[in-house]
């Protein structure tokens, strides 16, 4: 048996084969792209029996693990995390992407009756998913920039505005972009009572509006967040047609909503990389965080070291499932009963929905309640 290790860059990857002695018989780099791709591809076809590793690298590893798969390569997605200990296990000054080809290559052979095989077909139906989620996401980050910005510049003009007035309202961007009507009492909004309108208005009279620097400010940030505004609601539809086609027990789960997930979906893959529950955890960074201190072990808080999407998914989906899912709604009573309360309880209760995630999807069966027996 020969085994390649692949160890992925933005504008090239390193690979190492070896045999089942340990032995490099080959090392070399390509450029990222199709032509270091085709290359590749007719070094490797020169072996019968061949396993290749690549790393999961948030988007480097795409392309490649994409075209291999439909040259029908036998390949196998890794965790990084898995493969650390090995890399880092090397006593060495420098890390050099060369050993670190090496290292994965070595792993396939070590770790092979422990190694689960990704499904190729699973991935692939997650990787658009992935993509517009991660889209999504950003478009979220650039619309919380621009919102702040905005919100400092209304109270430098205007001071106290943004404080009777909800930003994240449906008439925030209506009565900036009508301030002069409003100031000439010339603009009703529909959607406040007579009295906050009146209190709106004092505040835009009384004002210093002489500033045109922070006014050109706000005009061009009302023009962003309005196209950043457009672009999420399309984002959000793609995700909708997408998370639609895709055939998961998860959409059983309450609490669970069409972008989170799609956010919790994409970003696990195929759950059959994990055997266990804890595995999931610790690649979500929802596992605890563990102190000696003397004969005793303090758990103080989780890791956060794996994907953090997974943790925001699951942060806002807790949030509704406490209310609607009879199994963390007991659970969540259960333990604040106990006492606990706070983060502490949030984080106890996002750790349970993830328990019965990772059972919905592992059995392949719809969410019921008897599952409330995961520990």
């Amino acid at each position: 048996m020969i085994y390649v290790g692949i160890d992925m860059a933005k504008k090239k990857f390193d690979y190492c084969i070896i045999d089942s002695e340990l032995s490099v018989i080959k090392r070399g780099i390509l450029i990222n792209n199709i032509y270091g791709f085709s290359e590749f591809l007719r070094i490797i076809k020169k072996y019968k029996n061949i396993k290749l590793g690549i790393e999961s690298t948030g988007i480097y590893h795409v392309n490649l693990y994409t075209y291999l798969i439909n040259n029908n390569c036998n390949i196998i997605l890794l965790n990084p995390m898995e493969t650390k200990l090995l890399k880092s296990s090397r006593i060495r000054k420098n890390k050099t992407d060369k050993i670190d080809a090496e290292a994965i290559a070595k792993y396939i052979i070590i770790r092979k009756n422990n190694i689960i095989t990704m499904e190729k077909d699973t991935e692939n139906t997650y990787t658009n998913l992935r993509e517009y989620v991660y889209t999504y996401v950003r478009i979220n980050r650039k619309i919380a920039m621009a919102k702040n910005q905005l919100i400092r510049d209304l109270d430098l003009l205007y001071p106290g505005l943004t404080e009777i007035v909800n930003t994240d309202s449906k008439y925030f961007i209506e009565i900036i972009n009508n301030i002069e009507k409003i100031i000439e009492n010339n603009y009703k909004i529909k959607y406040i009572s007579e009295s906050k309108y009146s209190e709106i208005r004092n505040i835009l009279i009384n004002s210093n509006t002489n500033n045109n620097a922070v006014k050109y400010d706000i005009d061009i940030n009302i023009e962003t967040l309005e196209l950043l505004n457009k672009q999420l609601m399309k984002t959000k539809s793609i995700i909708e047609d997408e998370y639609n086609s895709i055939d998961s027990k998860i959409k059983t789960i309450p609490g669970i909503g069409t972008i989170t997930g799609s956010i919790i979906l994409s970003s696990i893959g195929d759950i059959n990389k994990f055997d266990s529950v804890l595995k999931l955890r610790a690649y979500s960074g929802m596992d605890p965080v563990v102190k000696q201190s003397g004969d005793y072990n303090i758990t103080s808080k989780i890791s956060k070291r794996g994907n953090p999407l997974i943790r925001y998914a699951l942060y806002l989906s807790t949030i509704p499932a406490i209310k609607f899912n009879p199994v963390i709604k007991r659970y969540y009573t259960r333990k604040k009963n106990d006492g606990m309360k706070g983060n502490k309880l949030l984080i106890a209760c996002s750790n349970k929905l993830l328990n019965i995630i990772y059972s919905v999807l592992k059995n392949n069966k719809d969410f019921e309640e008897p599952l409330d027996n995961i520990n």
